[in-house]
């Protein structure tokens, strides 16, 4: 699949069929801008992705009900990538 290759650091596993990713963060304060517009992502997309989260990392899992993951499912990691990349270690590490 063609977007696969947009995307970096996911964990794409087939049975079940889920991708997961963790982001890293230098304060709580981040972390939780970064689970507040990824809950915007969500309620626009109306998609909403298995998250766990402490004070500086969240993981992000998305998942799928069908027998594979589709457009919607890369779609939703290349956005949540693009969030990540305003406040996380590495989307900073990369912009310095």
């Amino acid at each position: 699949m063609s977007n696969f290759e947009k995307l970096t650091d996911w964990r794409i596993d087939s049975k079940p069929p889920v991708m997961t990713k963790q982001y890293m963060f230098e304060s709580y304060e981040k972390t939780r801008t970064f689970m507040s517009d990824l809950a915007d992502l969500s309620e626009k997309t109306g998609y909403y992705p298995n998250l766990t989260f402490n004070q500086s990392q969240a993981t992000v899992t998305i998942f799928t009900d069908e027998k594979e993951l589709g457009e919607d499912e890369y779609e939703f990691a290349q956005q949540t990538d693009l969030i990540g990349e305003l406040y996380s270690q590495q989307g900073r590490a990369s912009h310095d």
